[in-house]
């Protein structure tokens, strides 16, 4: 059997080298994107922090691991279901037909000891996950220095959540307008004044009923606001700055060595993403990582993380880790028949389905009768 450990913890610092954004589930001010931010007492008082939700940094990190899969998959020439598939990518694949639970003695066996169904769970019998993210990624800040581990409280700043903020500007332009050089574009001429009329035209019908809102002395409804096609767009986006140290922290509970090796493996992939929050397309959330392994409290490992983002490579003592995985590996583990084992599909119809079903036999029983 596989060793296996109480629990271990991956623990420490994400700082960012540039601004981060999570888009408020709410909305906010008009022209504005407003960061999502959650309510954290200090010294009495509740203060609104920014922070980046634990549930996007654990998705990012199971599909990491899932890429573990798919490229031995990959390697081997073999293939699985869609299904399957999103199983393991995102934890299921669809809400309905569904069976939680009703995994055999042997299944429920099976899925703890696999590297990576025991660590992220899910599928169609929502197997048990043993990787916990502690908490959201909070900025490490006096406001929120009681809620870290003791080791990292000397790591928060003196700052308040507000100089935490900042507003940055998206600016996209219109490149037709400037008409691309080149015999490229059909019917050219006949484009070009379609989109110009097109875009002066919703332009004029905007300012025009902004003016006839100021004259009545009100604002427009937000529902009957006029949209354009104009790509000519400036939006606030407001963001965490560069520079605000986040804690990362997630606990695993009885691992083998093998998921271990894989959760490590599936972090290295997601520092080398090297991306929180939305607009990394556009240079928004990188950060460097310094991260630790506790095996129930003692230190195993220093920097888990060496070298720089984009190019992390796991520290020397991660090494029996590694193994155990490549161990696994080679005994099946990323198989198209051990996944599909793991993660069955369409075991258990839908409850409204069934019941709608049994209405109509009932019906058609009636009427027969009749």
């Amino acid at each position: 059997m596989a060793n296996q450990q109480k629990s271990i913890s991956i623990r420490g610092v994400i700082t960012l080298t540039a601004h981060a954004h999570q888009t408020a589930p709410d909305g906010g001010a008009e022209g504005v994107t407003p960061q999502m931010k959650t309510g954290v007492f200090c010294e009495g008082k509740k203060v609104d922090v920014p922070y980046i939700s634990a549930n996007s940094v654990r998705g990012m990190i199971r599909r990491a691991a899932g890429d573990v899969l798919m490229e031995q998959l990959e390697a081997r020439g073999e293939q699985i279901s869609r299904n399957v598939y999103l199983s393991i990518k995102r934890g299921s694949y669809a809400r309905t037909g569904l069976d939680a639970g009703g995994a055999t003695y042997m299944q429920m066996v099976a899925a703890d000891k696999h590297p990576f169904a025991g660590l992220f769970g899910g599928g169609a019998h929502m197997y048990r996950s043993k990787l916990r993210i502690e908490r959201d990624l909070y900025p490490m800040i006096a406001a929120t220095r009681s809620l870290f581990p003791e080791r990292y409280q000397a790591m928060c700043v003196e700052a308040e959540p507000a100089q935490l903020l900042t507003k940055t500007l998206i600016a996209s332009r219109d490149d037709f307008e400037r008409l691309p050089a080149g015999a490229f574009i059909e019917n050219v001429e006949q484009a070009y004044l379609e989109h110009m009329a097109a875009k002066f035209g919703q332009n004029a019908a905007k300012k025009a009923q902004k003016a006839e809102a100021r004259a009545e002395g009100q604002g427009v409804v937000k529902s009957e606001k006029l949209k354009t096609d104009d790509l000519n767009t400036f939006t606030q986006v407001e963001c965490i700055v560069a520079g605000t140290p986040m804690y990362f922290g997630v606990t695993v509970s009885a691992p083998t060595d093998a998921q271990i090796g894989l959760l490590l493996n599936a972090i290295q992939r997601w520092a080398n993403a090297n991306a929180l929050g939305g607009g990394s397309c556009r240079g928004r959330g990188s950060f460097k990582a310094s991260l630790q392994l506790f095996s129930e409290g003692e230190l195993l490992i220093e920097n888990v993380l060496t070298g720089d983002a984009g190019s992390y490579e796991l520290a020397a003592k991660a090494a029996p880790y590694v193994v155990a995985l490549e161990e696994a590996i080679t005994e099946g583990m990323a198989e198209a028949a051990t996944l599909s084992a793991l993660y069955p599909t369409a075991i258990k119809k839908d409850d409204d389905e069934t019941k709608g079903k049994k209405g109509k036999a009932k019906a058609a029983e009636a009427e027969a009768e009749a």
